[in-house]
């Protein structure tokens, strides 16, 4: 299949005007400009027409299990008081619901251009229910073990037994400690060995909230205070800070996706950029926890890999990396539409260590494309991606088109 629009963007050289890209079977095979691919490929030809065709989206943080959840878990100015809201919550529905859960917060996903997503698995036994997905997901199942280290063999190995009992045709599996207020420092370890070993990728939500930073850092404050009365073990406090823990533990490193690392000293910063930690901001949900500027400015400057994320729907009113990324631009105005669209390809395929076959439009690279309308007369065709109202036009995930709404 030839797929021609009046801009394609490779990601990895400048858009290609009048381009074209050759499909066969799950893959990319060439791309270039019409008159080109013409002369040196046959095959059916689908003419997107004046729309810009680039790779589809990756959400890089992701609880697709609350997409049930939408507006049920308020903020009031507690984090512990909404992680208390959201345990709660998602004790009140049952299992059926979160089963269809995951497939609508996939719908919206695909509707809104992502095509890859990295996935916060909580309930790993709805998969047998879910699976196959026509999105490339990778499935991180979520790891707790409230810093009970005696447990954590255990909580890994049933991680692994779960993983090697089944197979994911798009996609992967990861494994997601959920975080230091949460998980012990053996959980941290063994989670590290067991992803390093298997090249899969560790995730998990770190320097999230001042909260989580007096918790750990100076030992004061609500968490703290909620932890320290439900007999947790408060022995990995006031000693360092959460991301000086996870480099202590070995999680730190390339195969790592730091969630949020909002709280952080310029130690936190150089440890990122020391390890090749990469760092998933959820812009979204950073403003509905009414957060500070975070430091992406910074960890951007010193080459650390930003990658961008939804978040659930628990603290987030949509799945839509489109916002995601008009967000940022409203944030940090400076930020060209070409950069934001970076954010959700390119970076987020180097944290996947997927960078040959995912986030580019390039020979070898997995059919994963997505269009949307040139806006306006000369139109800059990455902003006509950033800035797509709501959603795309046309999708498509290893060569099989999801919808192209000009059919």
């Amino acid at each position: 299949m030839i797929i021609r629009a009046r801009y394609v963007l490779p990601m990895d050289q400048p858009p290609i005007e009048d381009g074209a890209v050759v499909v066969e079977g799950d893959s990319i095979v060439a791309v270039g400009k019409t008159s080109e691919i013409r002369a040196a490929h046959t095959g059916e030809v689908r003419d997107l027409g004046e729309r810009v065709l680039a790779p589809g989206l990756i959400n890089a943080h992701c609880h697709l299990d609350y997409t049930r959840l939408r507006g049920e878990v308020g903020w009031h100015g507690s984090f512990t008081a909404w992680i208390l809201q959201l345990v709660a919550a998602k004790q009140l529905h049952p299992e059926k619901e979160f089963i269809g859960a995951i497939p609508r917060g996939l719908d919206m996903l695909a509707r809104s251009g992502t095509t890859t997503v990295v996935n916060i698995e909580s309930f790993p036994g709805l998969l047998d229910q879910v699976l196959p997905t026509k999105l490339r997901v990778w499935w991180c199942l979520e790891l707790i073990d409230l810093n009970r280290a005696d447990e954590a063999k255990s909580v890994v190995t049933g991680a692994q037994e779960f993983i090697a009992a089944h197979a994911i045709t798009r996609g992967g599996f990861g494994v997601s400690p959920h975080a230091p207020y949460t998980v012990s420092g053996e959980l941290y370890r063994l989670s590290a060995q067991y992803a390093q070993t298997r090249n899969i990728p560790l995730t998990t939500h770190v320097a999230e909230s001042e909260e989580e930073d007096d918790m750990i850092r100076r030992g004061t404050g609500q968490m703290y205070d909620y932890f320290l009365r439900a007999g947790r073990d408060m022995s990995d406090c006031k000693r360092a800070g959460p991301v000086q823990l996870l480099s202590e533990y070995g999680v730190l490193g390339p195969g790592c996706l730091a969630v949020h690392a909002n709280s952080l000293t310029p130690l936190d910063i150089a440890l990122l950029k020391q390890t090749g930690t990469h760092v998933v901001h959820c812009p979204k949900t950073h403003q509905f926890f009414h957060r500070s500027m975070p430091f992406l400015q910074t960890m951007m400057e010193q080459g650390i890999n930003v990658c961008l994320g939804t978040d659930s729907l628990a603290s987030n009113d949509s799945l839509n990396m489109l916002d995601e990324m008009q967000q940022m631009a409203q944030v940090y105005p400076r930020l060209s539409a070409q950069e934001l669209l970076e954010m959700t390809t390119v970076n987020a395929a180097k944290a996947l260590n997927q960078a040959g076959k995912l986030g580019r439009i390039a020979r070898g690279a997995w059919a994963d494309l997505i269009a949307a309308p040139l806006e306006g007369m000369g139109g800059d065709p990455y902003e006509s991606i950033v800035f797509a109202n709501k959603t795309v036009s046309f999708s498509m995930v290893g060569g099989e088109v999801l919808f192209d709404e000009a059919k």
